[in-house]
């Protein structure tokens, strides 16, 4: 009777559990799906998922596991030794399997790693010509840096290679520019008075990231010659709990908590002198980011400062929206540093089509790109299959169908941009946008091109005056311009 109405009316509150979890709805009775069965197998579905006290119980179980048997239901969680937990994938990665699914062999994973090197190698001379930075930051993983906390049966073949270590000679050879804090990680692990990883955790311990965005700031004005706003991280140490440092103990579920070892914090502030020039900065990269935004002041080191989830959602102030939405040459041109930043495990597809994205539209007219977006979509109109394919994709299930075409010929151009801009392919694309061509680091055009990229409201008035001129949007932009520094 308890569960009855603990299920039904909810007098009790307790902690949700953790995780993503798809809510079955309660299943409508029709004659079809009760004479075939599914009537009966929805509807233990949506009991197994609504029984009242469902968390208490759930949790009350997950803890008798982990005291007795030290183990987990969570199959993207690995339990090591001293109760340390890893997330799946860089545990995989540091074993050697999952390169797999990314090459068939080695010879074939260096080449296409050496192809996004190019690229990036590319997209960083050309921003160098407009006074703009790119570089890489490789994150470490959790597995490389700790290896003795994982369990006693799992270790690394002597012969491993992975793209974390396949990188760096890329980049040394390319004239990349990089910071490696896998490495570095390694190097200083048993000479920190902290933990880089945090016992429960999946990333690098807020301290950890405290530190590395102290070096990559430095990084960047060393980069750029430019005098930055600093951070002065004081030496005194103390142990709380801060989010995600307990990400992985939340997936868990557990009753109580299992934390062991301290977790150690640092305070620190923003210092900068009359000399100090607060740059924009674009981020690509993964969830190691979160570590840095959720505790440092940003807004107190950047004037603007874009995070590109995976290429893929953009986050403006926590607000969010879709990459394919952005006009990649007017971002790129209103940034000062861009920044790609992925951990060991997702190097494997690093920038996620970012630097090929960069790299066509940095080289091309908008016009040029939007005729090639065009001919991509013709050619999926004319093809059934494809359409028919692009409707049961669940990443478009919440796009009409011509919204999703469009994404689909976006992803098509910039995962295989040398079959619709040869030319970008070549060790140094000599192609230039006119936005490029005219923006000589520091000139007056330059800086008057720029404003009007950081300003939505003018692009659109450009936009609008380009249309009705019948001109291309660079040209309409670089016309404006130079009339305004001529009066």
């Amino acid at each position: 009777m308890a569960f009855f109405v603990q299920e039904h009316w909810h007098p009790f509150a307790f902690k949700p559990l953790a995780g993503v979890e798809v809510k079955t709805q309660f299943p409508a009775f029709t004659l079809k799906n009760f004479a075939s069965g599914r009537l009966q197998s929805d509807l233990e579905q949506y009991s197994r998922e609504n029984f009242g006290f469902r968390e208490p119980l759930i949790r009350g179980y997950n803890q008798y596991l982990w005291d007795f048997y030290k183990k987990t239901n969570v199959k993207s969680v690995i339990v090591g030794k001293d109760d340390c937990v890893f997330s799946k994938n860089p545990v995989d990665d540091y074993l050697g399997t999952y390169r797999q699914q990314f090459a068939d062999d080695l010879p074939q994973l260096r080449q296409k790693l050496r192809q996004e090197a190019l690229r990036l190698r590319n997209v960083q001379q050309i921003l160098a010509e407009c006074g703009k930075q790119l570089f890489v930051v490789i994150e470490p993983s959790k597995a490389n840096v700790y290896p003795e906390l994982l369990p006693a049966s799992m270790t690394s073949p002597a012969d491993n290679v992975t793209a974390a270590d396949i990188y760096p000679a890329l980049f040394d050879s390319l004239g990349v520019n990089y910071i490696d804090f896998n490495r570095y990680f390694q190097e200083i692990k048993n000479t920190v008075d902290y933990a880089l990883y945090p016992q429960l955790g999946t990333h690098w311990s807020n301290l950890a990231a405290l530190h590395v965005t102290d070096s990559v700031l430095r990084y960047m004005a060393w980069l750029g010659h430019r005098d930055l706003p600093m951070l002065e991280i004081s030496e005194t140490l103390y142990d709380t709990t801060m989010y995600p440092d307990d990400d992985l103990e939340k997936l868990l579920n557990l009753s109580r908590s299992i934390r062991s070892v301290p977790n150690r914090y640092a305070r620190f502030k923003v210092v900068q002198d009359s000399l100090s020039v607060k740059p924009s900065l674009i981020t690509i990269g993964d969830s190691y980011y979160w570590n840095i935004a959720y505790h440092l002041p940003l807004d107190s080191l950047f004037t603007r400062h874009y995070f590109w989830y995976y290429n893929s959602t953009v986050y403006d102030n926590w607000l969010s929206k879709s990459t394919s939405e952005l006009n990649y040459l007017q971002q790129l041109m209103a940034t000062d540093y861009v920044v790609v930043s992925y951990s060991t495990s997702n190097l494997y597809d690093m920038s996620h089509n970012f630097s090929s994205a960069a790299l066509v539209n940095l080289c091309h007219s908008q016009r040029e790109v939007q005729q090639a977006l065009d001919d991509i979509v013709r050619a999926i109109h004319n093809t059934p299959e494809w359409v028919e394919a692009i409707q049961k994709k669940p990443v478009y299930h919440d796009k009409t169908l011509e919204e999703a075409i469009r994404k689909e010929a976006a992803y098509v151009l910039y995962s295989n941009p040398g079959n619709y801009f040869p030319d970008i392919e070549e060790d140094h694309p000599k192609g230039r946008n006119l936005l490029v061509q005219k923006s000589a680091p520091g000139s007056p055009l330059t800086l008057k091109l720029r404003h009007m990229c950081e300003d939505p409201k003018w692009m659109e008035s450009l936009q609008k005056k380009a249309g009705e001129r019948h001109l291309e949007l660079e040209t309409a932009m670089v016309m404006d311009a130079e009339w305004m520094l001529s009066q």
